[in-house]
Formats: C-alpha cells, structure tokens, sequence
C-alpha cells in the first residue's frame, strides 16, 4: 500500500467511525428526546388528575356540607378552618390597604369611596359602631322592693 492509499484508507476509517457515532448521537438524542416528551406527558396527566380530584372534593364538600361521610370529617374540618383563615386574612389584607369589596361586583374599593370604580353602584357606608365602656367592675344589680316591706325609719 502506497501513503496515498494508506492515506485514504484512514480518511474512509474516520469517515466510517464519524458516521458510526453520528448515528449514535442521533439516536440518543432521539432516544433522550422521547424521554423528555413521555416524562412531559406524565406530568400534563398528573396536573390533570390533580386538577380533577380537587374539583371532586371541592364538590363533594360543596353539596355535603352537613351530611358527610365519617372518614370526611377530619377533611371538612380542616377545610373549613382553611376557609375561616383565609377570610380572616383578606379581611387583615383589605384593612391594611384601606379598601372594602363592592357589593355588586366585588371589585376592591377605597374605604372612603362613595361609588365603586369599576361598576359605579354605591358603596354603603358601615354602620358605626359605638364603642362599649368597659371599668373592669361588675355591674351592680338594684335589689327589687317589695310592696309589702315597710319603709325604712331614721332613729
């Protein structure tokens, strides 16, 4: 074999070899590809069935509120508690940014707002309310009189 053959038999083995892993590379990466696409496919499955079972047990606990199953009971009580801590905080979180919720279309308002910005209805004023003196001492109770008790005499 002369250099110029053995010069192209190395050039037709790098060839080969680079197509060889090329090849490999490909279906790799097309391999790695399904992977990706599968694994993106569980997880839209997965949302999905999450998504569904969260509306079943909002459902149900919408249309059972007093009349659920026993093995419920520790659910509805933790989402009713879930419930009254979450009104508690957007209560805090309305009076910590001075604004009330519109009757009508539940749009967030200026407390001091006499018509709502979104739908224009008026915005009732809270009725106020008077504030009750507390001393700290029992009230005290009048002993009622009787009729018949005879009136007291000085001596």
């Amino acid at each position: 074999m002369n250099k110029e053959e053995l010069t192209m038999a190395i050039w037709d083995t790098i060839t080969k070899k680079a197509a060889e892993i090329s090849e490999k590379a490909v279906k790799q990466a097309k391999d790695l590809s399904e992977v990706a696409k599968l694994k993106m496919q569980i997880a839209e499955a997965e949302g999905t069935a999450e998504s569904t079972y969260a509306q079943l047990g909002r459902l149900y606990a919408a249309t059972h509120p007093d009349d659920y199953e026993e093995g419920f009971a520790s659910l509805m009580a933790a989402a009713a508690n879930a419930e009254r801590t979450i009104k508690t905080l957007r209560e805090q979180l309305r009076d910590a940014k001075g604004v009330a919720v519109c009757e009508k279309c539940g749009a967030e308002v200026a407390k001091d707002a006499a018509f709502c910005s979104a739908c224009g209805a008026e915005v009732p004023k809270p009725a106020p309310v008077e504030a009750e003196v507390v001393t700290g001492q029992a009230p005290v109770e009048e002993a009622p009189i009787a009729e018949d008790a005879p009136a007291d005499t000085i001596e």
